[in-house]
Order: C-alpha cells, then structure tokens, then sequence
C-alpha cells in the first residue's frame, strides 16, 4: 500500500525546542477545542484550535515536558523532570510561572502521565520503570506499582470503563495490567514474538506508547520493532474473552506514538505513528482481532518533511467526512514542530 502523503493544514510555530507531547480538550476552562503542547524548551503552550494561534503559555520549567494532563475542572498537569505541575488555568496571566501544587514523588524522570477518567488519580511512569498513582484530592500518593518492570517505564495509561485498571508498558518488553486499588499485577504480557521477525533481530519490541480505547474494549501498545500489539476483551459482560493480535507490515521504524479516533460505530479505529513520519490507520474488528488474523492497514500515511522525528500524535476531534490530528516532533533545524494535518 502506497502511504498517502499529508501536508499540513497548519503550522502551530514557536517552540524552540522538540515538542514532546501534546493534549487535546474539547472543552476546557480556557473554551473550546484547546490543544496544549509541550516541549523540550522547557516551556508549555495552550493553542485555539479555533483561530490556530497560542492564548497561553507556561514557562520558566527548568526541564523538559514529558506529559500533559487536563483535569475535569480549571486544572491542568505537567510532567517536568521528576515532578508533577498543576496549573490553575483560570489565571488570567498570559504567561505563568507558577504552579498552584508540586507533586515530587518520583525518583526518576517521568515519562507520561495520565489522568483517571473520573479525574481523582493521576499515574506515572518513569525512568525507575516504577508506576505511581496520585490521589488528586488528597494530594498523596495513592498506590506505588513498583518491582515489575525491569527497565525504563515508558508509559502508564487508565482503561475507560474499568475504574481501577491501569496499563503500563517498558522498555524491558512487557506490559502490565494492574488493579491500582490493591496495587498489584492482574497480567503481564511479553511483546517478544514466539516465532521472532527479521525486525526484532535488530529492533527488540520495547513498548514506547500505550493508549487506550473510549470504549474500553482495547489496549494498543506502539512496539520497537515498527508493530503495534493489540489486547482487548469481546463478548457479553456475563462471559468476557480475552484476545489479542499484532499488527504488522505498516511501519519501517519503530512505533512511539499511538491516538483513537473518535467514532460513533461498533469498530473503533485507531492511528498508529513511527518515528520516520508515516502514520496507519487500523480498524479493530472483534472477529478478526479473536482469531488473531493477520490485519492490514485500513490506510497509510506520510507527513511532510517539515517533521524530521515525529514524537507525539493526537486526535483533535472530527472534521467534514474525517479526522483533525495534531503531529508533533523536531525538525531538520532541530526547532520544534507542531503541524495540524485532516485524515479523510
């Protein structure tokens, strides 16, 4: 399949540095479709999909940031270095500098973060490959999900509609599910393939992103080895199955970022991103995802050269007949690049 190449929509300019990760809100305090961004120049910006320019910015860091969070309410998480940031976004200023609340319960740099979908708990992922979880209204920590992961803690990620589960994957090639309430493993899965590919020779499938689907039914997790390993439960709630399935042979570098889009049918569909800026889109069928087919690509991508890493996708909601995503990395210059591209 010839990948369908992508220009931009628009360009989102002023970060100095890699951008690292970004964050979409529907709505936010700040309005509607707000797109935060941050960056390896130590410095967040709040972006107007509206009008495609910044309205807020957060600056004075002193690291990079590696993961943003809205809260249900006027709040708003950054990850930076070790720490944890909350920003009240009522703030009237242009420019904060300030964080209302530090949460510095990491050892290690962090990784990502995330937010629980009923907003109370906030998880971690860092360099220690430990998983922490945040009480938010207790401001504490919650449940340390530690001694498993054997290597950096890439990424950690709550599951809709199951309130105490929460996702983790490294780089020593495993993925954990774990009940944070008791703070204990429910499975683990090795990414490493019984049979081995060409690719893993060369590229072990350490795990670089997970994300999670709104309905819950599926957990997608962006591998080394340029596949995306995908996990999920079908069924009735009375008698649940688990499957799972690879998806293969989309991408020539390795997967590190991974974004739903939004859907109204029973198939969710899911967008996958490689290093090298080329971008597939998968549907997740039930009866194909249990037998474990092997399932192609509903269609590939290739950005613009203007990205010469891509480090982050994120769905920016629906468009006429398509998708709005928001691409972030570095470019060729090694300036940051955030770009703004339609999927129809």
């Amino acid at each position: 399949m010839q990948p369908t190449p992508l220009t931009p929509s628009a360009q989102l300019t002023g970060h100095k540095g890699a951008v690292l990760c970004t964050k979409y809100a529907g709505e936010a305090t700040l309005g509607p479709e707000i797109l935060a961004s941050g960056s390896e120049d130590q410095t967040c910006r709040l972006w107007d999909l509206r009008q495609m320019r910044v309205i807020k910015g957060i600056q004075k860091l002193n690291d990079a940031v590696s993961g943003i969070a809205f809260g249900q309410k006027s709040e708003m998480y950054l990850a930076v270095g070790t720490k944890v940031y909350t920003y009240d976004l009522r703030n009237d200023a242009m420019i904060l500098t300030e964080p209302v609340r530090e949460y510095g319960l990491n050892e290690d740099e962090i990784n990502s973060i995330d937010i629980h979908p009923n907003g109370k708990y906030l998880a971690t992922a860092d360099d220690q490959g430990e998983v922490k979880v945040i009480d938010l209204d207790q401001h504490k920590l919650y449940k340390k999900l530690a001694k498993k992961h054997g290597n950096i803690c890439m990424a950690a990620r709550f599951r809709a509609k199951k309130p105490w589960e929460v996702w983790s994957g490294g780089l020593d090639c495993r993925l954990f599910q774990w009940d944070f309430s008791r703070g204990t493993p429910l499975n683990g899965y090795d990414t490493n393939s019984e049979e081995g590919s060409s690719a893993q020779m060369f590229n072990p499938p350490f795990v670089y992103a997970i994300e999670t689907s709104p309905s819950g039914r599926w957990v997608a997790a962006g591998l080394g080895d340029c596949s995306v390993q995908i996990l999920g439960e079908v069924g009735s709630k009375k008698k649940k199955q688990a499957c799972h399935t690879r998806l293969m042979d989309a991408h020539t570098n390795l997967v590190n970022c991974l974004t739903f889009l939004p859907s109204q049918q029973s198939i969710e569909q899911l967008l996958s991103g490689s290093a090298n800026g080329t971008l597939a889109r998968w549907e997740l069928n039930e009866e194909q995802v249990t037998a474990n087919d092997t399932m192609e690509a509903t269609a590939t991508y290739q950005l613009d050269n203007s990205i010469a890493r891509l480090n982050w996708i994120e769905t920016c909601g629906g468009i006429d007949n398509g998708y709005r995503v928001a691409a972030a990395g570095v470019g060729h210059q090694s300036q940051g690049i955030l770009n703004i591209y339609s999927i129809v």
